[in-house]
């Protein structure tokens, strides 16, 4: 075996290590910036936003995309890598940027599981199926001063443009709303909102959109993980 296949052997190895421990993020230390798209089937501005249930329809499909313009998973680079989810009737999938190495694939996994709140879902233990469904795709994330676009590979995609305010040039922003984890949310309404994968299928359009940039880091969801186990003992 010469350098180069060992070297891809090791690269191989590496991920496999990385799940060894069952999904467990002790000792991990990652720390994520960039923006955040998303588009739903609630109509404008999503009154899940406001803590209420989804509105006009009882349920709320939505789709979000995460772009890293700056992130790192201990020292795995992860600067201009994407990810998302869609959310449907029939389930849930995560979508992996297709541009991502096998070590930084299982690094996007780690965080995905913390960020869209999975509860390592995506590889329970190694010891069953995946209860959320995982795919590599080429993830189309654009946006700028009028609106957004995201594509998923083949599955899904949705264009919106941003609501002006009454100044005529200022969109509207809700701040420190319920439901997605970003300070300040651009409020936007699709021209469409299209996915098709296994058995969620459906079409929208002038329905919800946000915009907004995030900063996550690892410290703050092993705060909060101590301080539910902290909780729970206390029971």
């Amino acid at each position: 075996m010469n350098l180069r296949q060992r070297a891809n052997l090791l690269l191989l190895l590496v991920p496999v290590l990385l799940l060894a421990n069952d999904g467990k993020s002790s000792g991990q230390k990652w720390h994520i910036k960039g923006s955040l798209s998303d588009a739903c089937s609630c109509a404008v501005p999503c009154t899940c936003m406001f803590g209420r249930g989804p509105s006009p329809h009882h349920y709320c499909y939505d789709m979000d995309s995460y772009k890293i313009e700056q992130g790192n998973f201990n020292d795995i680079q992860l600067d201009g890598l994407k990810f998302g989810i869609a959310h449907a009737k029939y389930g849930s999938t995560l979508y992996l940027d297709k541009n991502a190495s096998p070590i930084q694939r299982v690094a996007l996994m780690q965080i995905a599981n913390k960020v869209l709140r999975l509860k390592d879902g995506i590889y329970p233990a190694g010891k069953s199926a995946p209860r959320v469904a995982a795919r590599d795709v080429e993830i189309t994330q654009e946006y700028d001063n009028r609106g957004n676009h995201v594509k998923f590979g083949e599955d899904g995609e949705f264009r919106a443009r941003y609501i002006i305010g009454r100044d005529g040039k200022t969109p509207i922003i809700v701040k420190n709303n319920r439901d997605i984890d970003i300070a300040d949310a651009i409020k936007g309404h699709t021209d469409f909102y299209r996915y098709a994968f296994g058995g969620n299928r459906f079409s929208f359009k002038d329905t919800n959109s946000s915009q907004g940039e995030f900063e996550y880091d690892s410290s703050k969801y092993e705060t909060a993980a101590a301080a539910a186990g902290g909780k729970t003992k206390s029971n």
